[in-house]
C-alpha cells in the first residue's frame, strides 16, 4: 500500500441480483436513488427503498435495544447497497475507485479497483453475512476470486461490456488490434492476489481466510497459504528479519502493517490447519515487534525508528493479532497484554476526541488513510468478540462498546453526506469533509463492528 490509489484493476461478467427482501424496503431509510447491487439476493424479489434517508433529527432509542439494533442494521443494510450501487462493476467483478459507469474510464487506464481496499470490503461483507446469517453476498465473493485469482488479462471481458453499453467504435478496435495490452488484477506474474506490496497481499489472505473459515471452500484456503508463503518468502535479510513492505522499494525496508498483517493471518492458518509453523511464523511477527520497540508506551509506531506516528489501523491489527493469538493458543498473558495496551492507547493516545470518537488526528484528508479507522474499529469488535468467548476483562469489554457505540452514533449523525455516504471524519464539527469509495467502506466497517 502506498497511501494513495493503487494501479491495478480487471474481471469478469458477472450476475446482479434483486434485493433481498420486501421488508426491507418498506422499514429501511434509502441512501440514494434505487438501483441493484451485488448485495441482493438470487431468488427473492422486492421493492427499490424510495423513501429518504434518517436524519439527525430523528429520536435515538435507548443503546442495547432491540429497537436500536434493528435501526443500526438496517442502516448497515442499506449503506452496503449504496456501496454496491455506486462503485461495483459487474463487468470486472469488483469494486471501481469512483462513483458511477466507470468501465470505459478503466479500459483508458484512468479508473482502477483500490487493491487493499477491496479486500477489506470483502472481509466486511463476510463479517455482515456472519452476523446476519445471509447468504447474499456469497456469489458475488466467489465471482470475484474466482476471476481475479489468476491474474488472467481480462480485455475481452471489457471490450465486451463496452460493446455492450455502445462505448466501443472501430477506432477503438484498430487501436487495440494494432497495440494489444492486457489489463491485470495486477502485475504480469503474481497470482492469488499477491503483488509487490505485501500488505495489500496480507489484506487479502486475511479476507479470505474468513471466507474459507465461512464456507469450508479449498480455494480460499489456498490462496490464503498462497499469500502466506508470498509474505514469509520476503523478509529483510538478517535473523528474523520482518517481511518487507514492498518489493521494488530500494532499499528494502519492513513496516508495521505488514508484520502486523503477517501476525493475523499466520494465527488464522494456524486456527484452520493446526500447522505449527504457522503459529511459529505468528511467535516471529510477535517478536519482531518488540524487538523493534515498535510500541512506543502509547501506540504502534508506523515502522523501526519512527516516533509518534501512531496511525489507528496498525493499533487495531496489533490488538487483534494478541487477542486472536491468545486465543489459538490458550495463553491468558496475551489478552491481559492486550488489555492493557488498549486501555493505554485509549487513555495516553490520540485515537479518540473528548467525546470517545475515533479519530485519526494524523490524517484527515487522503485515500488510503480514510480506511485506516474502519480497521481500527473492526478489529476493537473482534478484542470485544474474543473477550466475550473467553469470559475475561470485562471493564474493556464495556469500554470498547462504548467506543463503538460513540463513534457510530456520532458518524450517523455528524458525518453522512446528502446521497447518504459516510465521511472521512466522525465527530461533530468537521470542516471539509470527504466522501468516496475508502470514507464509506470505513463507516460499514465501524457499523459492522458496533452491530456484532
Amino acid at each position: 500500500m502506498n497511501r494513495i490509489p493503487m494501479p491495478s484493476a480487471s474481471g469478469l461478467p458477472g450476475p446482479r441480483f434483486l434485493r433481498r427482501t420486501a421488508l426491507r424496503w418498506l422499514l429501511a431509510p434509502a441512501f440514494a436513488k434505487p438501483g441493484l447491487s451485488l448485495a441482493q439476493g438470487p431468488d427473492k424479489a422486492g421493492k427499490p427503498a424510495d423513501t429518504p434517508a434518517q436524519t439527525s433529527s430523528t429520536p435515538s432509542p435507548a443503546s442495547g435495544s432491540p429497537e436500536l439494533d434493528m435501526r443500526l442494521r438496517l442502516r448497515l443494510e442499506n449503506g452496503i447497497d449504496l456501496l454496491d450501487r455506486l462503485y461495483w462493476c459487474p463487468d470486472l467483478n469488483i469494486w471501481l475507485d469512483q462513483s458511477g459507469d466507470q468501465l470505459r474510464a478503466f479500459y483508458e487506464g484512468r479508473r482502477n479497483p483500490p487493491w487493499w481496499s477491496c479486500a477489506n470490503a470483502v472481509e466486511m461483507l463476510i463479517d455482515f453475512m456472519n452476523i446476519t446469517g445471509g447468504t447474499s453476498h456469497d456469489a458475488a465473493l466467489a465471482a470475484l476470486h474466482a476471476t481475479h485469482r489468476t491474474n488472467a488479462d481480462h480485455m475481452p471481458a471489457v471490450v465486451a461490456g463496452l460493446k455492450k453499453r455502445g462505448q466501443w467504435s472501430e477506432k477503438d478496435d484498430a487501436r487495440l488490434h494494432a497495440k494489444p495490452r492486457a489489463r491485470r488484477s495486477t502485475r504480469e506474474g503474481y497470482s492469488e492476489f499477491c503483488n509487490e506490496y505485501l500488505d495489500d497481499s496480507g489484506w487479502w489472505g486475511i479476507a479470505w481466510m474468513k471466507m474459507h473459515l465461512r464456507t469450508q471452500a479449498p480455494p480460499y484456503l489456498a490462496t490464503a497459504k498462497a499469500i502466506h508463503r508470498h509474505m514469509a518468502d520476503h523478509r529483510l535479510p538478517e535473523p528474523d528479519g520482518g517481511v518487507i513492505w514492498n518489493l521494488e522499494h530500494k532499499p528494502p525496508v519492513a513496516n508495521a502493517v505488514s508484520n502486523l498483517l503477517f501476525l493475523n493471518l499466520s494465527v488464522q492458518l494456524y486456527g484452520a490447519t493446526g500447522e505449527k509453523s504457522y503459529l511459529e511464523s505468528a511467535r516471529q511477527a510477535q517478536s519482531w515487534v518488540r524487538k523493534h520497540r515498535l510500541y512506543d508506551g502509547t501506540g504502534i509506531v508506523d515502522a523501526p525508528g519512527h516516533s509518534g506516528d501512531h496511525w489507528t489501523y496498525n493499533q487495531g491489527l496489533w490488538a487483534g493479532g494478541l487477542a486472536a493469538l491468545s486465543e489459538a493458543t490458550g495463553e491468558a498473558a496475551l489478552l491481559e497484554e492486550c488489555a492493557a495496551f488498549l486501555n493505554g492507547l485509549l487513555d495516553r493516545g490520540d485515537a479518540l476526541t473528548t467525546d470517545g470518537v475515533i479519530r485519526e488526528k494524523l490524517s484527515t484528508k487522503g485515500w488510503d488513510t480514510a480506511l485506516f479507522k474502519g480497521v481500527f474499529a473492526s478489529r476493537l469488535g473482534q478484542v470485544l468478540q474474543c473477550v466475550a468467548r473467553r469470559k475475561s476483562q470485562p471493564e474493556l469489554a464495556d469500554r470498547l462498546r462504548n467506543v463503538l457505540r460513540a463513534s457510530a452514533d456520532s458518524m450517523l449523525k455528524n458525518s453522512t453526506g446528502p446521497d447518504g455516504q459516510f465521511a472521512m471524519q466522525w465527530e461533530a464539527g468537521a470542516r471539509d469533509q470527504e466522501y468516496n469509495y475508502n470514507t464509506h467502506l470505513s463507516g460499514l466497517m465501524l457499523l459492522t463492528a458496533q452491530v456484532r
